[in-house]
C-alpha cells in the first residue's frame, strides 16, 4: 500500500482555504508557496529600488510582498476576482498599499501601464506545446512596447537545482 502524504499547508492557504477558495488548476492555477523559490525569482529578477514591476498572477501576494521589499512599484494583474480580494487585505494597512496596483483581468487583453521589469510565476499548463515560455513572454513584451527595456526570460530548471 502506498504512502499516504499529509497536505503541508502555509498558515496564508490555509485561511484562504477555509474561506471556501478553491484554486482552478485546470486553467494553470497555482500558488507558489515555497520561500526559496519566491527567493530565488526575485534574486533572479535583479530588482532596483526604481523598478516599476509587472507581475503577472500575483495570486495571494506570496511573491509579491517581496517584490515591493524590493521594488518602486508593483503592478498586479490577476484574473481571479477572489484572489485579487485577497491581495489587497494582504497588503490593507501597510506600508506596502501604497505601491500597488491591482489590475483585475487577462494580461493578454489588458492595456498595461509603464513598467521596467516583468516577474510572473507563469502557469505552464495554460500554454499550448508548440508555444516555448520565452516566445509567450517576448509577445507580452512586444505588444506592451518593452522592447529596449530590461527583459528576463527564465526556465523553471533554474529553479529546481
Amino acid at each position: 500500500m502506498p504512502k499516504v502524504k499529509a497536505e503541508k499547508k502555509t498558515r496564508q492557504h490555509q485561511e484562504i482555504k477555509s474561506q471556501g477558495i478553491m484554486f482552478n488548476t485546470g486553467i494553470g492555477q497555482h500558488i507558489l508557496k515555497n520561500p526559496l523559490i519566491v527567493n530565488s525569482i526575485i534574486e533572479k529578477a535583479a530588482l532596483r529600488p526604481t523598478d516599476v514591476v509587472l507581475e503577472v498572477g500575483p495570486g495571494t501576494g506570496n511573491m509579491t510582498v517581496k517584490l515591493l521589499e524590493k521594488a518602486k512599484k508593483v503592478v498586479a494583474c490577476e484574473l481571479d476576482t477572489r484572489l485579487v480580494a485577497e491581495l489587497q487585505k494582504r497588503v490593507q494597512g501597510t506600508p506596502m498599499q501604497t505601491k500597488l496596483q491591482i489590475m483585475v483581468g487577462d494580461v493578454l487583453k489588458t492595456d498595461l501601464p509603464f513598467f521596467d521589469v516583468c516577474v510572473a510565476n507563469l502557469p505552464y499548463q495554460v500554454i499550448p506545446d508548440d508555444f516555448s515560455i520565452s516566445e509567450k513572454i517576448n509577445n507580452i513584451l512586444q505588444e506592451t512596447g518593452f522592447s529596449e527595456k530590461r527583459a528576463r526570460s527564465m526556465d523553471i530548471d533554474d529553479f529546481m537545482k
